[in-house]
């Protein structure tokens, strides 16, 4: 179902631009001239976001209709398109509990990409008020519809069904062993054993012995024989977590069991067939590391049949609302709290964080945020970072400071840049790009110190 958005503008020909461009990007879009009409359609239908002038001539102007809106509805996000006379109103409408801001004139293409993190935010949102939805579906966290997550979700779908072995590659605290479960949930084998091995928790001495079973009397304390990992997950998925922290030695056994589909317990004769499925994850570089001779080059193909890259989450924020709401779920659910909103500026600095951590560091800032928390509301002073995590705001600053002008900056370096990027440095095509003048683009990027 497309997202219901209301733009409210006294300016028809304005309105019907707008209509016209989200009605493209796939929004269905309402319009209305007076704050009065807008109010009207609201009542009659559930907007995930609205878009309003802030003066209007005749009747409610946009700040009357902010307060308006919150007394019924404290969770639809609203956005205000300003203009020059309106900076102090603005601040004033973000601490009433407006969403955002844009100064007219604008880029439509920028007022989209703040109404996609409007519209997920209140539907976050709307979803923690409904007190645990998303809480009854703790550790199922494949979630998202960035890009990047579509791609890897298509590559499941595809692979999923074949015994190719699959080695997820990424940094740490991105999904990995959520993405091998939702593999091997989508096989044939969904019915048989998911048997997780930690290759980097396992002692040298200790890990054939894990993974591939012993006899009696193999080694001291060996008082009984014991059944391998591998062979625990017959007819199943077996997923070898950190496989780039297994010894050599342990390697040219593995590289066996892969290929000819059997193991000898340690201190055994006799092979062992098994019939597993192999998912491999790992957070170092496999292909350095075998140049390196680190890593058999034999196995390290052998497990990369299907190479799937997980995406960090700075490269995929577009989700972060989405996990922030199922956390928040989980976690309400666990602490028998009532956390129904975070506050603005909390959603914009995390937006903004490099979140070197990945999803891992997001869901431990939201549990210790929850846990701390005295009535229903994430505000600033309850997040807590690890040290390591280097914050790239100055946090303190983004959530007092609302000032138009450093909004707008930021929004400008960060737009420019971008328009940069995909030109290729071409300035003139640029300054095309971001709907101004060379001279201005020059002037900026000199005000802003990137040239």
């Amino acid at each position: 179902m497309k997202p219901k958005i209301l733009i409210i503008d006294d300016e028809p020909e304005f309105l019907r631009v707008l209509d016209s461009y989200f009605s493209y990007e796939n929004l269905e879009v309402q319009t209305a001239e007076s704050a009065e009409a807008g109010l009207n359609l609201i009542a009659q239908t559930q907007f995930d976001a609205v878009v309003t002038d802030m003066a209007m001539p005749q009747g409610m102007s946009g700040l009357d209709l902010l307060k308006e809106i919150r007394q019924n509805d404290p969770l639809l996000p609203i956005i205000l398109m300003t203009g020059v006379g309106t900076i102090e109103s603005a601040v004033e409408a973000i601490q009433i509990g407006a969403f955002h801001y844009v100064t007219k004139p604008f880029n439509p293409k920028s007022l989209g990409l703040l109404l996609r993190r409007a519209i997920e935010s209140g539907q976050m949102h709307r979803r923690l008020a409904q007190k645990g939805d998303a809480a009854d579906q703790e550790g199922s966290m494949v979630i998202g519809h960035s890009r990047k997550i579509r791609d890897v979700l298509m590559t499941i779908e595809k692979v999923a069904g074949s015994d190719a072995p699959v080695l997820l590659l990424g940094e740490t605290g991105t999904g990995k062993s959520v993405f091998a479960r939702r593999i091997h949930e989508k096989s044939m084998r969904r019915d048989k054993p998911f048997v997780t091995i930690d290759c980097a928790a396992l002692a040298e001495t200790l890990l054939e012995s894990e993974l591939f079973g012993h006899v009696k009397g193999a080694f001291t304390g060996a008082i009984s024989a014991k059944r391998g990992l591998l062979e625990e997950a017959q007819g199943g998925t077996a997923f070898l977590d950190e496989i780039g922290e297994i010894p050599p030695s342990t390697q040219v056994k593995l590289l066996r069991a892969i290929q000819e589909q059997e193991i000898k317990p340690v201190g055994g004769n006799q092979s062992v067939r098994i019939d597993t499925r192999f998912i491999s994850a790992t957070s170092r570089n496999l292909d350095q590391e075998t140049k390196q001779g680190r890593f058999r080059e034999d196995l390290y193909f052998r497990l990369a049949v299907i190479p799937l890259p997980m995406p960090p989450l700075r490269e995929r924020l577009e989700d972060l609302p989405k996990f922030v709401g199922q956390f928040v779920s989980i976690f309400n659910k666990r602490y028998k709290k009532n956390v129904t909103r975070i506050d603005p500026g909390v959603m914009r600095a995390l937006m903004g964080l490099p979140w070197k951590g990945n999803i891992r560091e997001l869901e431990n800032t939201l549990e210790r945020a929850v846990l701390l928390a005295d009535g229903n509301t994430i505000t600033g002073d309850l997040l807590c970072f690890q040290p390591t995590s280097k914050i790239a705001v100055d946090f303190e600053k983004e959530l007092s400071a609302l000032s138009l002008k450093e909004v707008v900056e930021d929004a400008e370096k960060s737009a420019i840049r971008q328009a940069l990027e995909e030109s290729g440095d071409n300035r003139t095509l640029a300054a095309k790009r971001l709907g101004i003048a060379r001279r201005t683009l020059y002037d900026k990027m000199a005000a802003y110190g990137l040239e």
